[in-house]
């Protein structure tokens, strides 16, 4: 009876030994398992705010890249418009030339023929000139 007693106190300190080992393991996985939850949560906070983030500089580009598109049709309207203005200069200027060519024509066109009147006129008045002279003897 007494190694019956001794063997039952053998296995209930071991039993208990074994229980203890389990309750430290236990309580180790716990505390691994509020750590990584600790640090699951802090990752989770990190990404939202590395998202956030990027969401911030993706709209600030998108603005950003809004206001490049806006300003380059501005000016692209304003080349345009500038464009049709000299093309409208030039027209008016060639037309001025043209115009300037044809007066020029015309006026040479008077000129010349003002002046084969007045040469007609001045050959008629030496041949009355020339018919005058021999009487002079």
């Amino acid at each position: 009876m007494h190694s019956a007693m001794s063997d039952l106190h053998k296995r209930y300190d071991r039993a208990r030994g074994i229980i203890n080992q389990m309750k430290k393991r236990e309580d180790a996985l716990e505390d691994e398992i509020r750590q990584l939850q600790e640090e699951l949560r802090n990752s989770e906070d990190n990404c939202r705010y590395i998202s956030k983030t990027c969401d911030e500089k993706l709209e600030e580009a998108s603005t950003k890249v809004e206001l490049v598109k806006n300003e380059t049709e501005k000016d692209r309207i304003m080349m345009e418009a500038s464009i049709k203005r000299l093309e409208l200069e030039n027209t008016s200027w060639q037309s001025k030339f043209r115009d300037k060519e044809n007066s020029e024509r015309e006026l040479i066109a008077i000129c010349d023929s003002l002046m084969a009147v007045k040469e007609q006129e001045i050959s008629e008045a030496r041949g009355t000139e020339a018919m005058e002279l021999p009487v002079c003897s």
